[in-house]
């Protein structure tokens, strides 16, 4: 199956299958090659210029040996990235003769021509036909299970099913909301002056020039993604996931600044784990009585259905109780912020205009941190009071994991399950999904099952899952083929309980591969060496780890960066590196790179230069929901 047709009488176009099965990650070459490198050369030139000026100068915040409690969260990266270069004359001649002869050889390996195309031409004609085709939208499905058909009169109907529900959202006018976003504006100027103290110059400038670059279209934008793993639904609709890219909104660089200071509450939760090794590294250390049986509970519409108000009193309330235990956060200015992040999601969606009044939206920076924060307020006192029958209890966000110890009763054991569950529930109004326990359940990308008093796991895949994985024609740079396959090699490898499982999935990852049109030459080098840095991997020690982490961030200090756009058909990054080591970093008669000086004495340890590739856009850019205005009937014409 190359996509989910979900249009009700499966009316996608047919020939839509030879573009959508291509994947949402596939990029079509760009017509032409790269010519000019200008723009890529003065920005590694700035770069160079500003490491020999300031080389020498110390960083005193890079100080690990103290006791990792006792400072706080490392500087807030959120800066606006500065045009500053140092002056010429504070420059050694040596820099722009280096650098000008690395520059005028490698513009002579570009330059700019017609490149074949790596699709067919009716595809080619087909991918402008589908992406502005009024009665068809191609959304993604949620939990990444691939890209979906639905019309468009379907689709806007699915989003005001969640719109028009008015205990979570307000329709606006445009003048109100951009009258709203005007008042926003001013009120996170005016939080900036009150609280220049607590987030610093940099940071202010970052909140600064987002608001600024915002201001013509300061609205979110809302679209849903489809939950076809849940079934369609008895109203013949299928459910979905609201959502809102808030990156285009006035509060977003905010709600960044919002989310480091909640992260570090969040992570500090206990029920709180990063991701699905962590808890396999918990769950592989549990010896399980014979009453143990595993469960699972899922938030319904966790979201949405988090009040506004209720949140922000309590979440305030704990950060003013608490703020000795998070010194890296002021508890007035975040509070604030609170205020103006959550209370203020005014979206878009074609030419219509809404504000949530209620609820969290799904997309905005701190929703995550916020959501975990909110809940772990309640479990805080809800899981001590269950103690003699939790053995062990963790949530990811809106997903919660425990193993649960039976009573021997089993009338009182229904009983105290009953009573959890509406303990579960007794808090603001949300709601959650309690699976009854049993000896094996899917949690997130994992199987867990009781093996004795063990507990065992192995990945768990969706059915719906299309696996389209990208195929070997695609414009990528060969190193996200190979980071594809040693990452997904190593995560099979941490998650299988036992090694003939995992040699198994490993099978079945090849087969998809070879099915996605990779050749059985070019792939099994690749999961060769993936095995083998998988294996290096697990023998690491925690200290070796560290150690290895330690040493790429202290690398990434002495690189710089040659940033291009990717094309299949430019010259590769070997032959770049070639020219940076003959003209610049290692050139014949001269002193290496990593002894020469700045005009201070200072030794420039510049060690290695990064051809840092973006991407054009992929299919999923392409055939983007998020903007909807101008492919069919407007949306305002729904609520008439």
């Amino acid at each position: 199956m190359a996509f989910h047709d979900l249009t009700p009488n499966k009316s996608a176009p047919r020939n839509a299958k030879s573009l959508l099965g291509l994947g949402p990650k596939f990029i079509c070459t760009p017509k032409f090659t790269t010519g000019s490198i200008f723009a890529s050369y003065d920005r590694l030139e700035v770069d160079f210029h500003r490491r020999v000026y300031f080389a020498g100068d110390a960083d005193s915040g890079n100080d690990t040996t103290q006791d990792d409690s006792s400072i706080p969260p490392p500087e807030s990266k959120l800066f606006v990235r500065s045009n500053w270069r140092p002056d010429l004359l504070d420059i050694p001649d040596w820099v722009s003769a280096r650098l000008s002869k690395f520059y005028v050889r490698v513009q002579r390996l570009f330059t700019k021509k017609q490149a074949a195309s790596n699709i067919l031409p009716f595809q080619e004609r087909l991918l402008e036909t589908l992406a502005k085709d009024p009665i068809h939208l191609y959304p993604l499905a949620d939990k990444g299970l691939g890209p979906c058909a639905v019309l468009y009169e379907q689709y806007v109907e699915d989003c005001l099913v969640h719109l028009l529900n008015t205990s979570v959202y307000e329709h606006l006018s445009e003048e109100e909301a951009r009258e709203a976003t005007t008042t926003l504006k001013a009120q996170i100027q005016q939080w900036l002056e009150d609280f220049a103290h607590v987030v610093g110059p940099k940071v202010a400038e970052f909140i600064e020039h987002h608001m600024n670059s915002n201001a013509s279209s300061p609205f979110g934008q809302f679209y849903i993604m489809y939950k076809i793993h849940k079934g369609i639904g008895k109203d013949g609709r299928w459910p979905t996931r609201p959502v809102c890219s808030d990156v285009t909104s006035i509060p977003h660089a905010l709600g960044k600044w919002v989310t480091e200071m909640l992260l570090p509450i969040a992570k500090d939760q206990p029920s709180y784990f990063k991701d699905s090794f962590v808890l396999k590294a918990l769950l592989d250390k549990l010896i399980l009585p014979p009453n143990a049986r595993l469960f699972t509970a899922d938030a319904t519409s966790m979201y949405t259905n988090i009040k506004t108000e209720a949140a922000l009193q309590e979440i305030g309330t704990f950060i003013i109780e608490h703020q000795a235990e998070y010194p890296h956060l002021d508890a007035e200015a975040v509070i604030a912020a609170l205020h103006l992040v959550f209370k203020n999601n005014i979206f878009a969606l074609g030419d219509t205009y809404w504000r949530q009044t209620s609820g969290t939206a799904m997309g905005t920076p701190p929703a995550p941190a916020w959501a975990t924060i909110f809940y772990a307020l309640h479990e805080r006192k809800m899981v001590p009071r269950w103690a003699s029958n939790l053995l062990f209890y963790k949530r990811f966000i809106d997903d919660v994991i425990g193993v649960w110890l039976t009573d021997p009763d089993p009338d009182k054991d229904r009983e105290l399950w009953e009573s959890f569950c509406k303990d579960m529930d007794s808090w603001h109004g949300m709601e959650w999904e309690c699976k009854t326990p049993a000896t094996s359940v899917d949690f997130m990308d994992l199987t867990i099952t009781i093996d004795n008093n063990r507990l065992v796991t192995t990945l768990y895949e969706k059915d719906l899952n299309l696996y389209l994985y990208i195929p070997p024609f695609s414009s990528h740079p060969r190193g996200v083929f190979t980071g594809t396959i040693s990452g997904q090699i190593l995560r099979i490898r941490r998650l299988c309980t036992f090694k003939t499982d995992a040699d198994e999935r490993i099978k079945e990852f090849l087969s998809r591969l070879l099915a996605r049109g990779h050749s059985a030459d070019n792939l099994l080098p690749l999961f060769k060496r993936a095995e083998e840095n998988a294996t290096a991997y697990l023998t690491r020690s925690p200290e070796e780890q560290a150690s290895l982490r330690k040493r790429k961030l202290d690398d990434s200090s002495h690189q710089v960066y040659f940033h291009l756009q990717y094309h299949p058909d430019d010259p590769p990054s070997r032959k770049i590196q070639k020219l940076w080591r003959d003209y610049v970093s290692e050139p014949a008669g001269e002193d290496p790179l990593s002894e020469m000086k700045n005009k201070m004495g200072d030794t420039v340890d510049i060690r290695k230069l990064i051809v840092a590739y973006s991407r054009p856009l992929n299919l999923g850019n392409r055939f983007s929901v998020r903007n909807i205005h101008g492919r069919g009937r407007d949306v305002s014409k729904f609520l008439a």
